[in-house]
């Protein structure tokens, strides 16, 4: 199973009929919000916060793939993946933010489940209002889709007849 796909795995498994001030979206600020962030501030965030960004962010964090925190304020994906992190053909795993405008620049955070272009294409969301799976078949033009390329580990082919012990190739007989 590739990064991506446990990614993908982790959102899916959150689907379901919950909502600002709920146990879950309490649980995902929790996880998201550095540790400055007091017991009494992350249950007001979660009650009066839209949260489809912490629910990105805590599935990224859940998959493994980052250790990185919200900044209440700034969110995390620019800081996370920088702008030229962009892309216009996404895959499963990226990320799509659908701008809003000023003073809301951010609208809304989900990930792409499935691209077969701008007119075919899955999302997992949270807040949306509850945290579903959408299919689309047509790209609101206020959408950036952003590549997490950058956080993935190298999955490079192994050479044949070999195989990895300890995080390390060997081949059978030589290095075994």
């Amino acid at each position: 199973m590739t990064a991506r796909d446990r990614i993908l795995e982790v959102a899916a498994s959150r689907i379901g009929p919950y909502g600002k001030g709920s146990p879950e979206v309490e649980a995902i600020w929790r996880d998201v919000l550095d540790a400055s962030v007091s017991d009494a501030q992350v249950k007001d965030f979660a009650k009066h916060n839209e949260w489809c960004g912490g629910f990105v962010l805590n599935c990224l964090r859940e998959a493994g793939v980052t250790e990185s925190h919200w900044k209440i304020g700034s969110g995390f994906v620019l800081k996370l993946l920088g702008s030229k992190a962009a892309t216009t053909t996404p895959v499963p795993g990226d990320i799509g933010i659908r701008q809003g405008s000023p003073p809301h620049l951010v609208y809304h955070h989900f990930f792409v489940e499935k691209y077969a272009g701008p007119n075919d294409w899955d999302s997992i969301d949270g807040n949306s209002p509850n945290c579903a799976r959408h299919h689309h078949t047509w790209l609101d033009p206020t959408i950036i889709y952003y590549s997490i390329a950058a956080l993935l580990p190298a999955e490079e082919p192994l050479p044949e007849g070999g195989f990895v012990r300890g995080q390390k190739f060997s081949v059978p007989g030589i290095q075994d």
